[in-house]
């Protein structure tokens, strides 16, 4: 029998669960959603024992399509979303609901951190912009609004590493992709920077031990294997966040590949062989799962979110197949219509937490298949921005890998090509990318796999998008309105905001 290989993605909205066999082939995928919840204006929490039950829900649903698949198994993978602020004590409890990535409530604990520590110092040392998306400044949030509850806690985990401790029960550890963007780990030193730990003030026993993503951290314990129906004893590998292992789920293990990941939220990423901080602080820097290599990225902070934000409002009732459609039959451009999806803020390039989504150019001619073309043209406009910056650093390769739930958007797709003016490859199984990125990591660290160059059979090219060139050229200037327009805007968003 083959050997397989679990691993979960936990992502925003549910868990997706794969299972990869030792030739690289997906042999199954289960899903199992769960709840954001939001207390208060511009808050996003959600509880970490939905994660697990999740998990579980998944995990018993893939073994129980086929009983052999049990024995099969050789190792469990996890990955996770990341910025996050998960507070457990010593035995693994959760002590308050989990802060996720969208959860923009701490801006006056950024400011705080301007002033102790500076913008520039803080990128320098970080790769990570001052801004609310990420986890530093939400536990200093915590801290000064709740001091109680911090006192309780041991440790600051992300969401993969919390259900690696409920598998295992070991605690306490995570990986460097997930430690890179707390905002509180040393991108060239490779460790928890006391100098943005003393600036902060938060407490430092809260950060765990960081070990590589392809640690073997524990095995499955006898409660967690009552629970799973999992083997008793089965090696448990660490793993990555969502950005490192999509970067393994893309194919993309060569100094200067390129991908675009668009889910709920978007990036556009290209592998580096060394630290670069982009000198303008544009971009971002995360450490992936392999070593000795740095990723350079920047977020869009509404991507799929601004698609089904559209949908919910336009098209209640109707398929997204069939408002894509509508959209399909606009030309390139939306006949003057502009969106900017700042719905939630923006991260890449303009690090705006009070920014706001737009509609710019709105006439009586307009219908909702205009709109919802220009929906999708504002998300990959801000993620063409990224990738000129990304060129603009180093060597970029000659076509965009793009994985992630919105490539089953052809239109999308075909709109990406055109406004990044190269081709765009989809590969295979782009839309669990994440957690089969996941599974490839678990796979290297029970060397099931020799090393991640697997990755590239993997995810290997399913289909090729080619730019068009006067949707090129009528995308080009679009940028250059799209940009002057959040100018002519910014002074606004502030003024809305207070």
């Amino acid at each position: 029998m083959k050997p397989l290989i679990l691993a979960h993605d936990l992502g925003t909205s549910g868990n997706k669960a794969v299972l990869l066999d030792g030739e690289g082939q997906v042999i199954d995928v289960a899903f199992a959603p769960y709840r954001t919840t939001s207390p208060e204006p511009l808050a996003a929490e959600q509880n970490p024992a939905d994660w697990w039950r999740a998990v579980v829900r998944c995990t018993r649903t893939l073994l129980t399509r086929d009983l052999r698949r049990r024995d099969q198994l050789v190792a469990i993978g996890f990955s996770g979303h990341m910025n996050g602020v998960v507070l457990v004590d010593a035995q693994g409890e959760p002590v308050r609901p989990a802060l996720l990535h969208a959860d923009i409530r701490a801006q006056s604990q950024c400011e705080q951190l301007r002033q102790r520590l500076g913008e520039e110092r803080y990128y320098r040392l970080t790769g990570n912009r001052i801004a609310p998306f990420t986890s530093l400044p939400k536990l200093m949030l915590l801290q000064q609004r709740d001091p109680q509850t911090v006192e309780r806690a041991r440790w600051m985990l992300q969401s993969k590493d919390y259900c690696v401790g409920r598998m295992t029960g070991r605690w306490g550890v995570t990986d460097p992709s997930d430690a890179s963007l707390t905002g509180i780990y040393d991108a060239s030193c490779l460790q928890w920077s006391e100098e943005v730990v003393e600036a902060s003030g938060i407490p430092m026993h809260l950060l765990p031990e960081v070990v590589p993503s392809t640690s073997v951290v524990g095995r499955v314990s006898r409660e967690a294997a009552r629970a799973t129906d999992l083997p008793e004893g089965l090696p448990v590998v660490l793993g990555a966040g969502d950005g490192a292992s999509a970067t393994v789920g893309a194919g993309v293990v060569e100094v200067g590949d390129c991908y675009t990941c668009l889910g709920s939220t978007a990036w556009t990423a290209c592998l580096r062989a060394a630290y670069q901080p982009d000198p303008a602080m544009r971009l971002t820097t995360l450490l992936p799962a392999q070593p000795h290599r740095w990723v350079q990225y920047g977020t869009v902070q509404s991507a799929g979110s601004a698609w089904s934000w559209f949908r919910n409002l336009f098209g209640k009732g109707v398929s997204w197949e069939r408002l894509a459609a509508e959209a399909q039959r606009v030309p390139a451009g939306s006949e003057g219509l502009l969106f900017l999806p700042y719905l939630s803020g923006e991260r890449a390039p303009i690090w705006n937490p009070q920014a706001k989504g737009v509609f710019f150019g709105l006439q009586a001619h307009h219908t909702r298949a205009h709109m919802a073309r220009a929906v999708l043209e504002g998300v990959a406009l801000a993620l063409g921005i990224i990738l000129q910056l990304l060129r603009e650093q180093g060597a970029v390769g000659q076509s965009v890998r793009v994985v992630g739930g919105g490539t089953r958007n052809l239109l999308w797709m075909q709109i990406l090509a055109d406004m990044y003016g190269c081709p765009v490859e989809i590969p295979l199984h782009a839309e669990s990318s994440t957690a089969v990125g996941a599974a490839v990591i678990a796979g290297v660290g029970v060397g099931l796999f020799s090393d991640f160059t697997i990755a590239k059979r993997v995810a290997a090219t399913e289909r090729l998008v080619l730019p068009r060139e006067d949707e090129r050229a009528v995308y080009a200037e679009r940028r250059l309105h799209y940009q002057q327009l959040y100018e002519r805007v910014e002074e606004l968003f502030g003024r809305i905001h207070d």
